[in-house]
């Protein structure tokens, strides 16, 4: 089973896998905000806060200008 829960952090998506209410959780805008989502969550990392108002606006802005935990 797929479970999204926008707005939900990724402890508690985590934790419904870890529980088996789901299989698989989306990460979509976690994933597109933090391009390195993996090893922040892997370390702890701090996330970054994803700003829909460039989502889908034509141009790389929202897309590929999200910082790193090393930048």
């Amino acid at each position: 089973m797929v479970l999204n829960r926008a707005g939900t952090d990724i402890a508690t998506r985590a934790k419904d896998v870890e529980d088996g209410v789901a299989d698989v959780v989306t990460v979509g805008t976690m994933a597109l905000a933090n391009p390195d989502l993996v090893e922040r969550v892997r370390t702890g990392g701090p996330l970054n806060t994803p700003d829909p108002a460039t989502f889908y606006g034509g141009d790389a802005t929202g897309y590929t200008d999200y910082p790193t935990l090393t930048a």
